[in-house]
Formats: structure tokens, C-alpha cells, sequence
């Protein structure tokens, strides 16, 4: 994970698509709530929402959604600090009532029968999160005074806390994005986002959220893995292709590239003693190898790769560079080294 999180507003535009929203609900919040909401529902509240303090928070997204015989709103707060905020449970309660406040404002609600209210905080900084969920629990006072005391919950999603199996095990679109932001290195973001690709194709209105997720994806990679985006920006600009699934070939030819650079560093010294055309030429396969080792590594890390080994072996450069292509975006080892 980066040593300090941003607030980039294309990271709000993913969770105003009700497709992603539907996919971090039933992912990642506990089944008792997902199973009982009707997604074909779900409605942007529109605009941010004024504190008591007259502050507009600009990180949050709210929907409302049926839930049996009810209307909950999903108060879903983007909290893109570097390290935890001590304050949150007051906040949140800040938030809330806000919220609350506005829909009396506008009668969309009775005062009297006030609507459920999930609040949820998406949390993507460097240490793990460790203040109260509830701001009755950082109330201090004497057991007569607590029935006097608020009371308000909110849901806690901190990404960097889920490990890479975890999330490779929820296979939709927002687990690959939790996972992208927790990837450490070029190789293990690309594998991620032939990940988030597939999980792409399984959802409706794919092009619009292709859109906005290729997007984010440029920009966060831009920040934090540059080398990763030199073979996709002119592709990414003009908007040709079908974007993301397009860019991870792209990616894969980049990471083939690097390979094929340290062979030849590799290489030439080995052709110092041995002749230089025959050196460089074993670097050149060894760097397809060693990029093809790290992709698999990185892409099915808990996979027993041995099997394949003497394959790998005795693979030809064209056949590396054929296999390269196949694990950026391949869902099994099984599925890379299959023959066609």
C-alpha cells in the first residue's frame, strides 16, 4: 500500500455507479444487510450534505435503496487520510444528522418516522484502523448518565486489512480495486487489473464503468507505479480499444519489455567470457522467464507452480512470450498452460 492515500474525485465517480455499490455492499458488509436490499432500487441522493459545524463533506456518496417494507439510505464516507481520525465517531454522527436534517428540510421525510440510515466508512490509509465505531464508546460517564448518552454505529471498511486471499476470493470489481491499491509493485498491480478485467465482464452497462474504472486506474498507476503506464497512455487518451481488457496485453508486452532488458544486461555480461551474440541471447530467454515467473507468482500466489516447471524449461522464446500474454489475464495455472 502507498505511504500515504489521496483524494482523487475519480475514486468517488466508482462508487456513484450503482453496479460498484451493489458489489462493495454484498462484498464486504455483513450478509444479514446485503440479503434483505433490493439493489434494482438504489438511487443517488444528489449533493454533498452541510454539518452543524457549516462544513460540507465533499467525500461522501448517498443512496437510498429499498429494504423490505423501509427506505435505507447508505451514507458511504470516503476517508482518504493517511492515518486514522480519532474524531471519526463524532463525525459520523455529524454526518447522520445532517443528513437527516436535509431530508426534513426538503419533506422528503416524516420527522416522526425517520428512515434507517447505514453509515459506512471507506477507509484506504497506511496504518490499520483502530478508533471506535461507535461514539458511545469513547463517552465516559457514570453508569446512571449512559441511557442519556448518543449512540450511533457506523460500518468499517479498511482495505489495507484484507489480505490478498481474502480478496482474491471475492471476485467482483471492487475487491480488485481494494486489491489494486494494496499492490506493492508493477507486476502485482498489473496481475490485479487483468483480475478487475475479467470481474468487468460479468456486469451490465460494462462500457460506462469501463469508462470511469480505466480511468482511475490511469491515474492511480500514474502516481504510484509510472513505469507501469508508459505502454498504455497513448491508448488510454484516445480511448481506442475496449480500454481496460485491451491495456492489460499492453501491460503484459511492458513487463515483457523490462524482462527482455535485464536479460540483455545479464547477457552481455556473460558474453563477455562465453561470446557476446551467444550471451545475449541466453539473457534474452532467461528475461522472458524471470518476467513469466513473476507474473505467475504474483497472479496465483498460493498455486503450487512445480508442475509446470519443465515446461517453462523447455519453452522457446516464442512460447514465453505467448504464456506471458495468457497469465496477465488467465484465471488458473491450468488455463495458462493449456494448449489450444
Amino acid at each position: 500500500m502507498p505511504d500515504a492515500p489521496f483524494h482523487d474525485t475519480g475514486y468517488k465517480a466508482l462508487f456513484s455507479l450503482p453496479e460498484l455499490v451493489q458489489q462493495l455492499i454484498e462484498g464486504f458488509v455483513t450478509p444479514d444487510i446485503a440479503q434483505l436490499l433490493d439493489f434494482s432500487t438504489l438511487e443517488l441522493v444528489a449533493g454533498s450534505f452541510v454539518t452543524p459545524a457549516m462544513q460540507s463533506c465533499e467525500e461522501d456518496v448517498v443512496w437510498r435503496v429499498k429494504m423490505a417494507d423501509t427506505t435505507l439510505y447508505l451514507y458511504l464516507l470516503l476517508e482518504f487520510q493517511s492515518t486514522p481520525d480519532a474524531a471519526m465517531p463524532v463525525r459520523m454522527v455529524q454526518y447522520v444528522a445532517a443528513l437527516y436534517d436535509s431530508l426534513i428540510k426538503e419533506k422528503r421525510v416524516d420527522p416522526r418516522r425517520l428512515p434507517p440510515v447505514l453509515p459506512v466508512v471507506l477507509y484506504n490509509g497506511e496504518r490499520r484502523w483502530r478508533v471506535a465505531t461507535d461514539v458511545g464508546e469513547v463517552i465516559e460517564c457514570p453508569p446512571v448518565l449512559r441511557p442519556y448518552q448518543p449512540r450511533l454505529r457506523y460500518y468499517l471498511l479498511d482495505e489495507g486489512a484484507y489480505s490478498d486471499r481474502e480478496l482474491a476470493g471475492v471476485r467482483n470489481v471492487v475487491a480488485g480495486i481494494f486489491a489494486l491499491e494494496n499492490a506493492e509493485g508493477k507486476e502485482e498491480a498489473l496481475a490485479v487489473v487483468g483480475r478487475i478485467s475479467e470481474a468487468l465482464k460479468a456486469l451490465p452497462n460494462r462500457e460506462r464503468i469501463d469508462r470511469v474504472l480505466t480511468q482511475w486506474v490511469k491515474r492511480y498507476l500514474q502516481r504510484l507505479h509510472p513505469g507501469a503506464m508508459m505502454a498504455v497512455e497513448e491508448t488510454l487518451e484516445t480511448g481506442e480499444g475496449t480500454m481496460l481488457a485491451t491495456n492489460v496485453q499492453k501491460w503484459a508486452e511492458e513487463l515483457l519489455r523490462e524482462g527482455r532488458q535485464q536479460g540483455m544486461q545479464q547477457g552481455i555480461q556473460e558474453g563477455m567470457q562465453q561470446g557476446l551474440q551467444q550471451g545475449i541471447h541466453r539473457g534474452q530467454h532467461e528475461g522472458k522467464l524471470w518476467a513469466l515467473q513473476q507474473l505467475l507468482r504474483v497472479r496465483f500466489p498460493e498455486a503450487d507452480l512445480t508442475p509446470y516447471q519443465s515446461r517453462l524449461d523447455a519453452a522457446t522464446d516464442a512460447e514465453l512470450e505467448r504464456l506471458l500474454t495468457k497469465a496477465a489475464t488467465a484465471a488458473t495455472p491450468d488455463a495458462v498452460f493449456a494448449t489450444e
